[in-house]
């Protein structure tokens, strides 16, 4: 079997949700931190209050998601400015 040189065919490809993942404008930075802030300091928050374990996990889990939105907007930027 061989594979012609060329252009890819036409038709159904799968989608890149790589792409859909990356965070590539300063707005997102901003509201990933402003997660992670809220996020870790909610959760240390209603630690301390005496919260319920969903309610303390939530909280984490939205601070982590922040760190991680702001982690992928510099390795992404990273990979930008190595391009050009």
């Amino acid at each position: 079997m061989t594979h012609s040189a060329g252009p890819p065919t036409r038709g159904r490809r799968r989608p890149d949700l790589r792409h859909w993942l990356r965070p590539r404008s300063s707005q997102m930075l901003v509201f990933g931190f402003c997660m992670a802030v809220g996020g870790l300091a909610g959760g240390v928050r209603s630690a301390l209050d005496g919260k319920g374990i969903w309610t303390i996990l939530g909280t984490f889990g939205l601070g982590i998601f922040g760190v991680l939105v702001v982690v992928g907007y510099f390795v992404n930027y990273e990979d930008r400015r190595g391009r050009r």
